[in-house]
This record gives structure tokens, sequence and C-alpha cells, in this order.
């Protein structure tokens, strides 16, 4: 191998031990290239009663995110994409000695191959991300606030459909009509099938026995400026307007077998289900000179699971973020309004709101940055017993986290 070579590996590595916020980015040839980057997210939480004896707060240091991000591309046609993530956190108690046991594992968040015939048509392959607003689709390292919109842990895909918002599957997407029309629509493995082993008269046990894959799309009409690449900003830095209006869909036959709820101790079971969910959103990120920006997300969405089911309902999202100089603050909205009629066992969510404020003090915008939120949660019948199941209490929760990436 050339010394040349050796000499650009050799800076590969030691960029990437320095931790600075550059990038490494190495070239092969005239359009080839492949890029090294990297984002940490380390957070210090406090969660009201969350101690052990739930009788203190509890005080963790985790990561939010800890990615190693390989980008590159073989020429004008030919890219692809390798993210990797950390999971962090309590895995179990007891053992030995007692106490926690903790967990530290990496895995493949995005693996994607691309290849782009124009801009009206690039084609992706792989471990994607799910199309289906402009909040899942903004990366995390470029959010206002430190939680995306996440009332529902899968939201808005049907429970064991993905990881992350990704799953394997194959999409197309591109801009049109003068770069005013984004669109993203893909087929994707989603909840994988199971087969029904229950005795005859009794529920199923199975789901997706037909092996039915996931069908997931976004539209967005570009009102100002645009965003085409594969993933988004909250917080943009733009020099000129970006606004868009967005509608999104989600479909998967069989992805679900829900009970409805409906009295103490009773439910009723009513098959397997299609998981349906649409939604309808706006963004803008609008700059008032180079020292102040105005950002705002919106986003609805409706779960259609069967009716009564406690999966079935609405949710509503709402982020406003206000940047001056190195300094910003952000109030974050959600509220999940669930069909069911009945709060308590086997439905111990119900409806429930989330209410976020903070604080952001970009040091170099989204390379270095410190975030303080706080969030308080109102979840329907908290704090009560119903049916014997006492409903978790609301808390407060407290974050303060700290970004670096290059």
């Amino acid at each position: 191998m050339r010394s040349t070579t050796w000499k650009a590996y050799l800076g590969v590595l030691c960029l990437l031990a320095s931790g600075t916020a550059n990038a490494a980015k190495l070239s092969f040839s005239d359009k080839g290239f492949i890029d090294v980057g990297a984002l940490l997210q380390t957070q210090f939480r406090m969660i009201e009663n969350g101690s052990p004896d739930k009788q203190n707060p509890s005080y963790d240091f985790l990561f939010g995110r800890a990615r190693l991000l390989v980008s590159g591309q073989f020429d004008d046609h030919i890219g692809f994409i390798l993210n990797t993530d950390v999971t962090y956190g309590a895995a179990t108690i007891g053992g030995p000695t007692g106490g926690v046991a903790w967990n530290n594992t990496i895995y493949l968040l995005d693996a994607v191959g691309s290849y782009k015939f124009a801009k009206e048509l690039i084609l992706d392959t792989g471990l994607l991300v799910l199309p289906f607003s402009h909040n899942e689709l903004t990366s995390g390292g470029k959010y206002a606030s430190v939680t995306r919109f996440s009332t529902r842990a899968n939201s808005p895909f049907a429970p064991n459909s993905n990881r992350g918002l990704r799953d394997m599957g194959v999409q197309v997407r591109g801009l049109l009509l003068d770069d005013r029309l984004y669109y993203r629509i893909g087929v994707y493995n989603g909840v994988q099938g199971v087969a029904n082993t229950a005795a005859a008269g009794a529920p199923s046990n199975g789901v997706n026995g037909g092996d039915a894959p996931a069908f997931a799309g976004m539209l967005r009409f570009n009102i100002a400026g645009k965003e085409d690449g594969y993933s988004f900003c909250q917080v943009c830095f733009a020099s000129s307007p970006i606004v868009s209006i967005g509608a999104s869909g989600y479909y998967q036959n069989n992805a679900i077998r829900p009970f409805v709820p409906t009295g103490p101790s009773a439910s009723t079971y009513i098959g397997q289900h299609a998981w349906t969910s649409a939604g309808g959103d706006i963004f803008a990120d609008i700059p008032f000179g180079a020292d102040l920006e105005l950002s705002a997300d919106v986003l609805f969405q409706k779960y259609f699971v069967g009716d009564g089911a406690i999966q079935s309902g609405n949710d509503l999202y709402a982020l406003l973020s206000l940047r001056y100089g190195q300094f910003g603050v952000f109030g974050q909205f959600e509220w999940f309004d669930s069909e069911a009629k009945y709060v308590g066992k086997g439905n111990a969510v119900g409806d429930l709101k989330y209410y976020r404020f903070g604080l952001n003090y970009w040091v170099l915008q989204h390379i270095y940055k410190i975030t303080a939120e706080f969030s308080i949660k109102d979840a329907e019948q908290a704090g009560n017993t119903v049916d014997g199941v006492l409903i978790p209490a609301n808390q407060w929760q407290f974050i303060l986290q700290f970004q670096a990436s290059f």
C-alpha cells in the first residue's frame, strides 16, 4: 500500500482518538470519499421517587446516544450510511451480590445503501429510518429538546415492528415540482409473523400469520426552503426560512392482538388486527438574523387498532424553540388520548400528557451543546388504585445533557 494511503488512514485514527469537532474525511477519488463521525450525548438524570425504595429521587448518569457514524459515496450515484448506537442502563436486579446489573451494548442502528438516479429519485435499502413525520426524521443530534415526540414507546408504528424507529426494507425518496414536493415511501419488514398455536376456540397467540410486510410513506410540501437529506434538523442555524407541511401513514395487516377493556377485570379480545396510523405535521425554522431563530414543530397522529382498543386514539405534539445567539429556550407538549373507556387493569396508561421545558447553551451549534430539560407527566388516574391495580403516580424528571459531535 502506498505511503500516502497509510498516512490517510493514520489521520483518520488520530481524529477519532482526539474527539475534536472535526470530521475525518478520506477521499479516494475525485468523487469518492468516506466520512467518519460520532455523536455523544451524556446525561445526568433525576426522576421523582425513582429510587429503589420509591421514597427519593433517582440519580443516574447514562448515555442518551453514543453513535459512531461512517458514511460516504463511491461516485455521484452510489452511497452508504453505517451508524451504531449503544444501550446503557439497568438490565436486571439481583445477581450474586444483589443490586443492579448494567448493560453497555453496541448495536447497529442504520445500515443504508443508496443509489441516486437523480434528485427526483433516490433508492435506499437496508436498515432504514421509517418515514412518518419531520420529527421522526430529525437527526438525533439536531433536536431543540432532549426528548423527541415520544409519548408512545413505539409511536407511530406497531409494537415489535422496529428498533429506534428503524426497520429493514426498501424505499424511494426525492424532490419533485421544482423542489416543492418531497416524498419518501417504502415497504418494510414490520412485525415478524408468528404462527397461531392456540387450541380451537381460544384467543390467537399468533400475529401476522401471513407474514405481510409493512408500508409507510410521507409527502411534504416545501412552502419555503427545502430539506432533501436522509435526516432533517429542528434547530437548523439556517440563513433563510425552512417551512413545510407533511402528511404520512403506516399500515401492516394483522400486526397486533388487541384487547378492549370493558370494566373491572374484564376485557374483550377482538382478534388479530391491522396496525394503521396516519399523521399530519407542520415544521418551521425561521431565522431573524444570525443570532435570532424561531423553530416550531407540530404533529397530529391518529391510530386505528380496533374500536375501543387501548392503542387506538389520537396523539398531539407541539414544540416551540427560540434561540438567541448561543442561548435558547424551548417548550414541548405531548398528549395521547386513548379510545379505551376504562382505565385500570390491562389499561394502566389511558390518557397521557407530558409537559417539557428547557434551556440550551449552544457552545458551538450542534457540535458542542448543553441542554437542561424539566418534564412533568400527567397520566389518567395516576396515583389511584383501580380494580386492585395501583396506577403509577405522576413524576417529574430532570435531565442535564452534554452533547459532542464531529
